[in-house]
């Protein structure tokens, strides 16, 4: 009998509203680059027990779900595939990283790391810190007041209003939450810098400071000598600020000029814009806000009644079970290893077409994402984007234009039948068609250049950062600033980003694919390059 295949699983925890198919294009970047500098078979697992309005149940009841699946898809790969799985690392993006921290927590407790073992833990626009509108006018003040009660048990959590003050005690040195994730061998994280209107910075990046409030104001640069990729035939580049580097100008002497390549006409024209954010605010708005409310105040008393009428999953019963199957040489539950293969199946329709479920709560998503939007423009007064001029940051960070770098494909074809021998025009040819692929990126340039970075990431006095001074910090609360301290103990990569994008929450992670958002994308592989390094160097 031959023996089984070692595995390391990678989970990807979608975030509030969400379900499975928003971590696709990271599941793509995984198991691209990852799979030939692993030991381990690299699988996958997108939870779907939370999908859609089930995220309002709480972060715990959603975390319980989350390792129901994880121990089901153990047994499903040890019966199906004979592969054992002996390495975990986890994702979460959005409310889905707090979902991850708490199931890092009870994988914990119930001694789960004695048997696999933790390697890598990433969020990606997670609120780590809670929710909480600082600004001093009746939206913020509404918002904070009303947003607790529209979101079910979740919305309370994620306001520091439930009675466990969940957050703070995952955030406790002493707390199972707390040592579960130090037990990782690499922390990450990825934080918005900029419109992303449902997670802020500050939450997302674990610090007290608002640093980009003030955007006619700021300079923002890059991490240097980031190569372009072609994602679905648009040149672009990955976005990692570097807060080193970036630094606050006077708007009357110098222009800022932070714009991207690869923006939306929308983000561009003045005119298109400031029409849309009219019509935001004079139909559709007054149209939105009375449904999303409604839909979600129902949903929430649903929400809250199930958690306390059903059940939650014996985890502990079940885990000694995947154990003694595993790990002891017993015999896999055909019935577990069944639900596995079944959620499988159910995984793969969801991601062809949501149900009604997943309809009416991405029409809440939007809602509330088009709300936020318009309150920031009216609100956020002199910050809007300027003029369409042409990006410097190619040349001042050492690099050509990406366009100009890649060139006229149809005259180098021609000049390629022309100068070429038959051998030489195949070699070039095949390059050529592999540009015309959906996501073309430099595997072996962005890891060589992400380990180049490395120290860059892992800074953690703030003071260093021209942008986080005494007067973008925030008036946070006492709650807030013990999650804060806590977590900050632990060692992070945290990384900036700055989507010039409609919405950046969604872009962070391009949950619509590469093809509809190829900067997001082309983030994603680089930073899958970090994950590839690590692995590469045998996960020391």
């Amino acid at each position: 009998m031959t023996a089984s295949e070692n595995g390391h699983l990678f989970v990807l925890v979608h975030g509030l509203w969400g379900s499975p198919s928003h971590m696709l294009t990271i599941e793509k970047a995984l198991k691209q680059l990852l799979p030939d500098v692993s030991k381990e078979r690299i699988v996958t697992l997108k939870p779907l027990s939370n999908r859609f309005w089930k995220t309002y149940d709480g972060i715990a009841r959603c975390a319980e779900k989350v390792i129901a699946e994880i121990l089901y898809e153990i047994e499903t790969l040890k019966q199906n595939d004979d592969c054992k799985v002996v390495k975990i690392s986890i994702i979460g993006y959005s409310l889905g990283g707090l979902i991850s921290r708490y199931v890092v927590g009870k994988l914990f407790d119930i001694g789960f790391f004695d048997d696999v073992q933790p390697v890598i833990f990433c969020t990606f626009a997670t609120p780590h810190v809670g929710v909480h509108f600082f600004r001093d006018n009746l939206f913020d003040k509404t918002a904070n007041a009303v947003g607790k009660f529209i979101l079910g048990l979740t919305g309370f959590e994620l306001f520091l209003r439930d009675h466990k003050k969940l957050l703070v005690k995952m955030s406790l040195p002493n707390s199972s939450f707390y040592k579960g994730l130090a037990c990782f061998q690499k922390r990450l994280l990825l934080a918005n810098i900029r419109n992303d209107r449902s997670v802020a910075f500050y939450t997302s990046y674990i610090t007290s400071h608002s640093p980009f409030d003030e955007w006619s104001t700021l300079k923002v640069k890059y991490l240097k000598y980031l190569p372009p990729s072609k994602i679905a035939g648009v040149v672009v580049r990955p976005k990692f600020v570097d807060l080193e580097r970036s630094y606050r100008v006077d708007p009357s002497r110098e222009a800022p000029i932070n714009i991207q390549e690869a923006t939306s006409l929308l983000r561009r024209n003045k005119v298109l814009r400031y029409s849309f954010i009219f019509v935001l605010a004079s139909i559709i708005i007054p149209f939105y806000i009375p449904l999303i409310l409604c839909l979600s105040l129902y949903v929430s008393g649903y929400s809250i009644l199930k958690v306390k009428l059903l059940p939650s999953p014996n985890i502990v019963r079940h885990w000694k079970e995947v154990r003694r199957a595993i790990f002891e040489g017993g015999e896999v539950n055909l019935k577990h290893a069944q639900h596995g293969e079944e959620n499988r199946i159910h995984r793969h329709e969801l991601s062809k077409h949501d149900t009604f479920k997943g309809d009416t709560s991405s029409f809440t998503e939007h809602g509330m994402e088009n709300v936020l939007y318009a309150k920031s423009r009216i609100y956020n007064r002199g910050s809007s984007i300027e003029n369409d001029y042409q990006s410097t940051e190619q040349k001042e960070d050492g690099m050509e234009s990406p366009v100009e770098a890649l060139g006229d494909e149809s005259e180098g074809v021609n000049l390629i039948k022309a100068t070429c021998t038959a051998e030489q025009r195949a070699s070039i040819l095949s390059s050529l068609i592999r540009r015309k692929t959906l996501i073309d990126v430099d595997i072996e340039v962005n890891a060589s250049i992400m380990k180049n970075h490395a120290d860059k990431l892992s800074v953690k006095d703030h003071t260093r950062f021209p942008l986080f001074t005494d007067d973008t910090k925030l008036a946070i609360s006492e709650d807030q600033a013990t999650i804060i301290d806590n977590l900050n103990t632990l060692s992070w990569e945290k990384i900036a980003v700055y989507h010039d994008l409609f919405n950046a929450h969604d872009g962070i992670v391009a949950r619509r694919g590469a093809k509809w958002n190829p900067k997001g994308a082309s983030t994603i592989y680089l930073w899958a390059s970090i994950l590839r390094n690590h692995l590469k160097t045998g996960e020391s």
